[in-house]
């Protein structure tokens, strides 16, 4: 008894709001969806009767995506990068060979003389370390400088 009290009235008042709306309520909704489609599409889209305003933006499109000088500004520009990432990359990689092999590489092998036996200590010390302090002093400044840049 008491759903049909609480149907009823979810019918009532929802019957007193569909005339309170209206019966154009869809094309009132479509007149506000093409108005905001209209205001977008005048800011965005250029007529030939407008001439554009000035704008640096436009410019350097013009000329970094032309037919003929596009290509070779972008290998320029990505030439000063290599170059930038391969001097850049040339004191950094040095010091951390440094750090890495010539000063904790002999302290780590006299440390682990000690107690490992000599070929444990050559595969471990002298081969895993040796290549990942070897790989991570060349690879990691070109990577560091490089891919921010690019």
């Amino acid at each position: 008894m008491n759903n049909n009290i609480n149907r009823e009235s979810i019918l009532a008042a929802a019957n007193n709001l569909r005339w309170e709306v209206g019966e154009n309520l869809h094309d009132t909704l479509m007149e506000s969806i093409y108005e905001n489609a209209t205001t977008i599409s005048r800011k965005v889209v250029i007529y030939p009767e407008k001439k554009p305003a000035f704008s640096i933006d436009r410019i350097l499109d013009k000329i970094l995506t032309s037919k003929y000088l596009g290509f070779p500004i972008m290998f320029l520009i990505l030439g000063i990068v290599f170059w930038i990432t391969i001097e850049g990359a040339n004191v950094p990689s040095g010091l951390i060979a440094t750090l890495l092999v010539d000063s904790l590489h002999p302290i780590l092998k006299s440390f682990t003389s000690s107690f490992m036996p000599w070929w444990l200590s050559g595969v471990l010390i002298d081969g895993a370390y040796l290549a990942m302090a070897w790989v991570v002093s060349v690879m990691l400044p070109p990577m560091a400088i490089f891919f921010p840049i690019y």
